[in-house]
């Protein structure tokens, strides 16, 4: 999910494409469609009429990607977070599959990775798109729907070269949809780590009638998710080892405490939800800082309850229920990536590059675990908070805590609603996440 506003000390950053994801016919996280307080020549190019996706809004396209602090390359993120020390160990993700989830697809999908791949002199993957009932036909649901598979295709290759990438085409942008596209990965066995840059908010629009199951509402409730079982269906990734992946949105503060309604599928309990920052990087790609993203969605849920390895952690909750994100990374349109999307580069911010970021890194833990012999890491969440987070010097190891910033909620010293845990230091999490069998 991509941010549609830039404000404050964003507003400097006019070259972007800005992606911004609706389904079931209402906003995301709440925030609105047709406001847009960023100024120079923004645009609108596409959306959907039937399932409105990704708008784009962009000051103007570059033919050619020019690597800066505010538009990063993938030499950037993989330095900064360590991927290029994890790649020289041998760990690229190889002999595993990314499994990517998006409404209606991309048909210059192949393309545009040839393309990002040429550029910045990476290896071209296996990439299989599989159209989960059928071929999309909606022309105005594709077109606004390209850019958002573009970017989680090419920046899950960024942290996993070596993987291969399922993209999984709904063919729409509805909730039955998309889970079936869930379902269909479970079924098929393609892969154990699966990346949803994509949620919907809660029914409290006039138009959204829960009582019939439009719209969508806090994951424990089917009927406010069309009648679909997500948390069955997250039970049931679980147990096949399977991590959920989800953007945490990106609307800044949100649940229990605020205005603004969590979002599904980042809210639910079986998802590693992924919130974002500002990534600080030196000429040279080195991490320099991160500060939290003050659209990164976080907050605390109106439902389940706080689960037992949040509360073991004893992070922040006064409300005691189920807090987001979980982690994050980088998201901000002060350091946005660039994005080859049909036959042009934009740099793209949102946690929408945060969650396929995980994504790949998953593929590298488990080449890792599978090195060792173990099975894939699956659901991680209690491992990252009760095991990581609870060893103060293997927390500091493995993650970047980042301590400043504001999305409505502080960020602070340890776990918080702007960015969970914090960032990966990919080597370190990766190998701890790897080595050890009970992850």
């Amino acid at each position: 999910m991509s941010l549609l506003n830039i404000r404050g000390n964003e507003k400097s950053v006019l070259a972007f494409v800005v992606i911004f994801i609706f389904l079931f016919g209402i906003p995301v996280l709440g925030l609105s469609a047709f406001s847009s307080t960023s100024t120079g020549n923004a645009s609108q190019i596409s959306s959907g009429a039937v399932n409105p996706a990704p708008l784009f809004y962009s000051a103007g396209p570059a033919k050619s990607p020019v690597c800066s602090s505010s538009a990063l390359c993938p030499f950037d993120i993989q330095m900064a977070y360590g991927f290029t020390s994890l790649f020289s160990s041998g760990v690229t993700g190889k002999g595993q599959t990314v499994v990517i989830v998006d409404a209606c697809g991309d048909p210059n999908i192949t393309q545009d990775l040839q393309a990002f791949d040429s550029q910045f002199k990476l290896p071209n993957p296996v990439l299989n798109v599989i159209d989960v009932e059928g071929s999309p036909t909606n022309t105005k649901c594709i077109q606004s729907w390209s850019g958002e598979v573009a970017l989680d295709v090419e920046w899950s290759h960024v942290t996993a070269p070596s993987a291969n990438i399922d993209l999984l085409v709904a063919k729409n942008g509805g909730a039955i949809a998309m889970y079936d596209a869930w379902s269909y990965a479970f079924e098929h066995h393609l892969g154990y780590q699966i990346s949803n840059s994509w949620g919907g908010s809660g029914c409290y629009v006039a138009r959204c009638n829960n009582t019939i199951g439009e719209g969508i509402g806090p994951c424990t409730l089917t009927n406010g998710t069309q009648g679909v079982d997500v948390t069955g269906l997250l039970n049931q990734a679980k147990n096949l080892h399977i991590t959920m992946l989800a953007a945490s949105g990106d609307g800044a503060a949100y649940g229990l405490g605020t205005n603004s309604e969590e979002g599904v599928p980042g809210d639910c309990t079986g998802v590693l939800t992924v919130g974002g920052t500002q990534l600080n990087v030196s000429s040279s790609g080195s991490y320099l800082n991160e500060v939290g993203w003050s659209y990164s969605g976080g907050g605390y849920m109106t439902a389940p309850k706080e689960p037992g390895y949040q509360l073991k952690a004893e992070i922040p909750d006064s409300f005691g229920t189920l807090a987001k994100p979980d982690v994050a990374a980088d998201a901000s349109c002060a350091s946005a990536a660039w994005t080859y999307i049909e036959g042009n580069w934009y740099p793209v911010c949102g946690t929408s590059l945060a969650s396929p970021l995980w994504a790949g890194f998953m593929a590298d833990v488990n080449q890792i675990r599978g090195d060792f012999g173990y099975s894939p890491a699956g659901y991680i969440n209690p491992f990252l908070y009760n095991v990581v987070y609870g060893n103060p010097t293997l927390y500091a190891a493995d993650f970047h805590d980042i301590t400043t910033g504001n999305n409505g909620w502080p960020a602070g010293t340890g776990w918080d609603a702007v960015t969970g845990l914090g960032s990966f230091n990919a080597p370190y999490l990766a190998f701890t996440l790897g080595i050890s069998e009970s992850a």
